[in-house]
């Protein structure tokens, strides 16, 4: 087999017939499984946008059969002139490979054999915890597939999956369960993060903080139609017969539940081939089960892995030679002009507690901190990374960071729960245009609420978009003022707009930055024409007699 590779592309010719999956390795590192079975004899494709940053230096490139290791072929490639070898790696110099959504993370592959076998501990702890809680839990995706193949851990996957029946077939009624399942966990210790109503993800740390690995719990349920339910994916006909009573898989000497009928649950999962290693396999779920699954449990996830990555850390330097950190505040410098309009905007606010929604890294909330030493500042984000960055950086007792969600109700709590007091103010640099729509009205409301409460409410954003603005970096996107004022009427709002100075010289042209970032490098193009905007939010004169003096946020969702 012949191979072609340039910064941009990889070509692979005259592959071996019947191949379904291959592995990509740099320097016998795998950093790419791609299942095949769609093209020819001869594969061309781009890199993936995530490994793009890493494509520096030379490394030799090698191309596995996924199935039994075979070599097809390997080439010396050299991606640029820098003398180092190509490196796909995290802080702690473990290698990351592109996972099943197009994001690179540590496969279990590249793990030590006690992490590995933590993983399989904890997995068999909380089966037992999930028991008691009065539930029915079982293993599902790449933890059932890997014991019934191997009986053992899949090593191209990246996490643990549990599952576990409900009794209810009504959606309304499993989300309540599930919200009560993910508040006993949290009581027994975990560290959660809710990706959906049915879907939680427990995270565990090293000794240095950081994640190591993570479990993934999810509800299954029959609903009235007769048909099997494992959001976000699983959705097919299976009898109740071919669920219970639970079988038995084993990872190692463990002993774990599983579907009486393993290969239906799987071809649903999968599809009928799933006793065929590829790697490379990519979940396509259908758009009526995506809707259907969002609409019942909704979607709290959206664009928190690329954020966790952009503020995350890594161990790699760019061409520049600059450091991810150097790259990631150079990248935060197109938010700089949002940041000095706001710090004097909100020199007239005068509410004890300023709230500073999707605060990144905290730079505007230790900023405002500084400013006035009576004010208590409350920085919030839903980045894990972004919030340990913030309180990495944090040297003041009168500047909180706390995580709040705006894509769920619960997020309307933050006051009782971070017990900020009326009346507040908040400000959100760069926000409202980067985070999709429905979280948008969570801030609209958080927004209302501060002036209900007395205070003030002020933004910036941009109103054109970058120059090559794509789906998967939302710091390229925009929103238009139209499209703003017609939101905030819809909240009883109104908006006062002023063109900020741009911070990027205009004699200085288009400038790249490559922010290479934890798990997710980000690329973007800025351009001088981009200026940001500040509007300041007012409540609209209809609503504003009948203001009450104080909103007292409800319970959670």
């Amino acid at each position: 087999m012949n191979i072609r590779s340039s910064s941009r592309h990889l070509a692979l010719e005259a592959l071996p017939e019947r191949t379904a999956s291959v592995d990509v390795s740099f320097d016998d590192a795998r950093v790419w499984s791609i299942d095949v079975r769609q093209f020819g004899a001869s594969v061309e494709l781009d890199w993936p946008e995530t490994l793009q940053p890493y494509l520096v230096g030379s490394t030799r490139i090698s191309v596995r059969d996924s199935t039994d290791g075979t070599l097809l072929g390997e080439r010396e490639v050299s991606f640029s002139a820098d003398p180092q070898r190509t490196s796909v790696t995290n802080t702690d110099g473990t290698p990351l490979v592109l996972n099943k959504w197009g994001r690179l993370g540590v496969a279990l592959d590249a793990m030590s054999v006690d992490v590995q076998s933590l993983i399989v501990e904890r997995s068999s702890t909380l089966v037992a915890q999930l028991r008691e809680l009065g539930l029915r839990p079982f293993v599902v995706g790449g933890t059932l597939l890997g014991a019934v193949r191997d009986g053992k851990l899949l090593p191209h996957d990246d996490d643990a999956d549990i599952a576990y029946l409900s009794v209810h077939t009504n959606p309304a009624d499993v989300a309540l369960e599930a919200f009560r399942v993910g508040r006993a966990l949290a009581d027994l210790g975990y560290e959660l993060q809710r990706h959906s109503a049915t879907h939680m993800q427990l995270l565990f740390r090293g000794s240095n903080g950081r994640i190591i690995h993570y479990i993934d719990v999810f509800a299954a349920f029959f609903s009235a139609d007769g048909l099997i339910n494992q959001p976000f994916h699983v959705r097919g006909a299976m009898r109740q017969e071919q669920m219970l009573p639970f079988g038995e898989v084993h990872i190692g000497s463990a002993v774990f539940p599983a579907p009486a009928d393993v290969d239906r649950w799987l071809t649903i999962n999968y599809d009928a081939n799933w006793r065929t290693p590829i790697p490379g396999f990519v979940l396509d779920t259908p758009p009526e089960t995506s809707r259907r699954f969002d609409g019942w449990f909704g979607s709290f996830n959206f664009q928190r892995e690329f954020w966790d990555a952009f503020y995350g850390t890594a161990a790699t330097r760019g061409a520049s030679g600059a450091s991810p950190e150097e790259d990631r505040e150079d990248a935060e410098q197109e938010w700089a002009a949002g940041r000095e309009w706001l710090r004097s905007t909100a020199d007239a606010f005068e509410a004890p507690t300023l709230v500073d929604l999707g605060c990144g890294s905290g730079i505007l909330s230790r900023q405002l901190a500084r400013d006035r030493a009576e004010r208590r500042v409350l920085g919030m984000d839903y980045s894990v990374e972004a919030l340990e960055r913030a309180r990495e950086s944090s040297q003041d007792e009168r500047t909180d960071y706390e995580h709040v969600n705006l894509y769920r109700a619960r997020s309307l709590a933050f006051a009782a729960e971070y017990g900020v007091e009326a009346p507040f103010d908040v400000v959100a640099n760069h926000l409202l245009e980067q985070i999709g729509h429905h979280g948008r009205s969570y801030a609209w409301r958080i927004m209302r609420m501060a002036l209900h409460s007395g205070g003030r409410a002020a933004f910036a954003f941009h109103a054109r978009p970058s120059t090559n603005v794509t789906f998967t970096d939302p710091t390229g996107w925009h929103l238009e003022t139209a499209q703003l004022v017609a939101e905030a009427s819809q909240f009883g709002l109104e908006v006062e707009f002023q063109e900020l100075a741009q911070p990027v010289a205009p004699e200085t042209g288009p400038i790249k930055l490559a922010v290479v970032n934890g798990t997710r490098p980000v690329s973007r193009a800025l351009r001088a024409g981009r200026m940001p905007i500040g509007a300041l939010v007012r409540l609209a004169p209809r609503t504003r007699a009948a203001t009450p003096a104080v909103h007292s946020p409800g319970g959670r969702s």
